[in-house]
């Protein structure tokens, strides 16, 4: 039987498991956590770390997978470029991998290639991040080069913001790197896009809402895509030029951008991975195709034909606690009858007595809220809603 590996059991590698089952094929799940929600759902489990690229190579050989993929998360993509390179696989390689799990590499080869970014400097010392702020002005971005889930990302609007943002980033670089970029002001988009040998056969452009605590971290998603007026053209070019640029040939990946006043779309971040913060399942609904099938499909070389597109017009927002404590309980202030015509999910990711965060990193969301509408607006506005409704007590740590 094909075995396909999948890096990370956790919650969000969920939709990978299911999806291996109903295409038939076995799953070797690899997870440093032996208590992570998927253990007991794959049909070969592993306890290494995701990052361990050596000893996951090794692991790959000798279960002779077919394919190797995750979801959701930046952590592992350097281990399935090195798993793909070494056994000849479908998916991201090992360079591109590389390239887009470090931000000041993706920075270069874009520059190289005149995809449209943000300026921006490479910085070691706190006294030479004051000097590249000085450069850019106010608004800026500081942000370590080399994490994931809006780790270590701060927006600056005053010099008294500059020691916090640096020491935060300085505390997620693993290479001792900082990036100081220029804020590009306008409208936040995302990109969900799909490659097969060096085409990208999908481009799907989405709404992004981002915190507004100065973190930068999203919350909430939705499509279509609805700003009027927009050359959405003009989008998809820069996206694809930017795709060609870092090597993304085969696979999902996550785009951030920003389309600035003066309609050019500045590319901020790519994710050789698909999107996390609800957008595989967004994706699945807007489409009317299963996405994470559809990853699965390709990491074993298997081109699947694009369907016909459905549209569904849906959303999503991430549920965040109110404060840092011990979560207690969620009290729904609603009935899923009122909201029948639109709720599709509801999803709830901790536990009673849990340790819980301020929405400070993509990891800190305690659940999510899925929708459809008529529109995007309407969907956004009926998730929104629901929030609203749901109210999440914390405990204060003792």
């Amino acid at each position: 039987m094909t075995k396909i590996m999948i890096l990370g059991t956790g919650f969000g590698q969920l939709p990978l498991i299911n999806a291996c089952r109903a295409l038939g094929l076995k799953t070797v799940g690899v997870d440093r956590d032996s208590n992570s929600l998927g253990v007991n759902l794959v049909d070969i489990f592993h306890c290494v770390d995701i990052k361990n690229t050596p000893e996951l190579v090794k692991l790959a050989e000798a279960e002779a997978i077919s394919g190797v993929v995750t979801m959701q998360s930046d952590v592992s993509v350097p281990s399935i470029g090195k798993i793909n390179d070494v056994l000849g696989l479908t998916g991201v390689t090992e360079a591109s991998a590389l390239i887009c799990s470090n931000k000041n590499l993706t920075r270069d080869m874009l520059t190289a290639s005149g995809v449209i970014q943000p300026k921006y400097e490479l910085v070691r010392t706190l006294s030479c991040a004051k000097d590249a702020v000085d450069k850019m002005g106010f608004p800026c971005v500081i942000k370590a080069p080399d994490s994931s889930g809006s780790r270590g990302v701060t927006k600056l609007t005053s010099a008294g913001q500059l020691e916090k943002g640096f020491r935060e980033a300085e505390l997620y670089s693993q290479s001792g790197i900082i990036i100081v970029e220029e804020f590009i002001s306008g409208i936040e988009i995302g990109a969900q896009t799909f490659s097969e040998n060096g085409e990208c056969i999908y481009c799907l452009l989405h709404n992004d809402t981002l915190s507004s605590n100065g973190f930068m971290v999203p919350v909430g998603h939705s499509y279509p895509f609805r700003e009027p007026g927009v050359n959405s053209d003009k989008i998809k070019k820069e996206i694809t030029k930017a795709l060609k640029a870092v090597g993304l040939d085969n696979g999902p990946a996550n785009i951030d951008l920003i389309l600035s006043s003066d309609g050019n779309p500045y590319i901020i971040e790519i994710g050789a991975r698909c999107g996390a913060t609800c957008l595989p399942e967004l994706t699945s609904i807007y489409t009317g195709q299963d996405w994470a099938k559809r990853i699965v499909n390709n990491c074993i070389g298997k081109e699947v034909p694009t369907d016909e597109f459905l549209g569904q017009p849906c959303a999503a927002l991430i549920l965040q606690s109110p404060s840092d404590g011990i979560f207690d309980s969620f009290v729904f202030n609603f009935s899923e009858k009122e909201y029948k015509d639109f709720l599709v999910e509801i999803e709830v990711t901790v536990n009673p007595g849990d340790s819980v965060s301020m929405l400070r990193k993509g990891t800190d969301r305690i659940g999510k809220v899925v929708v459809v509408g008529q529109t995007a607006a309407e969907a956004e506005k009926i998730a929104k809603e629901i929030v609203s409704k749901i109210e999440i007590v914390v405990k204060q740590s003792e």
